[in-house]
This record gives structure tokens, sequence and C-alpha cells, in this order.
């Protein structure tokens, strides 16, 4: 028999370690001394191999316990049950690295980095799949592929003149400046979309202007404030950069 320091020195594991599996009954000791020492056997090698493996394969200590109790007949399952779980984490991370190599393509690419205008940036690449799913509950599908394919194929370009522009919005904010300048970064952030795309999706909303459909705000953040908001509307209205949409 080994004792707790022996065992934890033979398996690599910590004595708290061993103590903690122990209270949640994945490893009994073999044998208790009357003072309260605990020994381990040979099966208990075999035992925390086990519960090693199964933790290297992203189990829960309660989904080991579980396994450990009812035998092999659902391992293979499990496994394969496991295996999905895993590969659905490996896409999620892929989906992370691929917006983390934008958003740093991104900033590279910017004159000025504002912290909330960038994290804004990064949790709408990393949120584009329930963005993209969100719109087809409320737009024709081939216009959200349509969109989403623009976005796509000048994501980089158009996320770094969205930072500038907000950026010089936020400062036109805190530090007035000639409305000839600030109508045309006005115009210039509501162009980042193609025109027709605008007047596409201006025309399928105006069929639910009876219905109250609010913009799920915590899906779509924006990094301006709502006192900045409402002055970038209240000016755009100001200069009439909603003229040509309206004229139509």
């Amino acid at each position: 028999m080994y004792s707790i320091g022996q065992f934890a020195k033979k398996t690599g594991l910590t004595v708290r370690a061993l103590r903690y599996y122990s209270e949640k009954g994945l490893l009994e000791p073999c044998f208790i001394s009357d003072s309260g020492h605990r020994y381990y056997n040979d099966d208990s090698i075999e035992t925390i191999q086990k519960i090693v493996t199964l933790k290297y394969l992203d189990y829960s200590l309660e989904e080991i316990e579980d396994l450990l109790r009812n035998g092999e007949q659902q391992l293979i399952e499990s496994l394969m049950f496991q295996k999905l779980q895993l590969e659905k984490k490996r896409n999620q991370i892929d989906r992370v690295i691929a917006s983390l190599d934008q958003a740093i393509e991104i900033g590279k690419q910017s004159e000025v980095i504002d912290t909330s205008i960038f994290l804004t940036v990064i949790f709408n690449l990393l949120k584009e799949d329930e963005q993209r799913d969100y719109w087809r509950s409320i737009l024709p599908d081939e216009l959200v592929e349509r969109l989403y394919d623009f976005f796509g194929m000048n994501i980089i370009e158009l996320n770094q003149k969205y930072i500038d522009l907000a950026n010089q919005l936020k400062q036109a904010y805190i530090q007035p400046t000639q409305d000839e300048y600030l109508k045309s970064l006005i115009e210039q952030l509501f162009s980042l979309i193609p025109q027709e795309m605008i007047e596409e999706l201006v025309e399928v909303l105006m069929e639910y202007e009876d219905e109250d459909i609010q913009l799920n705000e915590w899906l779509f953040p924006t990094p301006f404030t709502k006192e900045e908001e409402e002055w970038l509307i209240s000016q755009a209205e100001r200069l009439g950069v909603y003229g040509d949409v309206d004229d139509e």
C-alpha cells in the first residue's frame, strides 16, 4: 500500500487533489488507519489513470463520477458525444482566432485606437453568426446574404473606416467643428453600406411600420453613448444628410 504522500508522488498529483477527488467520491482510499491516515493500492492507480484521462478529454468531475459508476457500457457513446462537444469548442476557438486576426489587422491600419470603439468592432466580429441569424428573422435571406457577402469582402477596410470615422465624430461631439466637415463625416459613416442596400433595407423595414421592432442593443452594441447618438441623429437631420434617402 502507499501512503497519501507516496501515492501523490507516484501519480504526479498533489495531496490536495487526491483529497478533493475523495471528497467528490471519485477516488476512495483502500484503507484508512485509526489515526486517519489514507492508504492507496495499485487498483487506485488504475482509477486515477481513468480520472486523469477523462479530465484531459474535458469531462467534468460529475460526468467522470457517472462514467466510473456505470462502467464501460456508456463509455463509447459518451466519448462520441464528448468528441462532438470538443469539435464545437474547436470551431468556436477557430472563429475567435479568425476574429482576432481581423481585429489586429484593422487595428494596425487605424490611425487612432479608441478602446470603446475597437472593443465594439471585436464584439461584432465575434457575434457575426448570431447577428446574421437575428437579421434573417426580419429581413429576406437573399438580402441578408448580400449584406454579409459585402461585409465579408471588405471587412478590414470597412471596420478601419468605421473606427476612424467614429473616433472623429466622438471628437466633434466634444469639440464642435465646421458644418461642412461634420456633414462629410456623417455622410461617410452612412455610406459605408451601399446606397442601394440601404434603400432595400428601408423598403423592407417600412413593411413592419405598424409593428414594434426593437433592435437588440446587447447583440448590436454601438461605441457611441446615448447622448452622442442623439446628437449624431440631430446633426444628420439638421445638415440634411437624410435628404437623398427621403427624396427617393
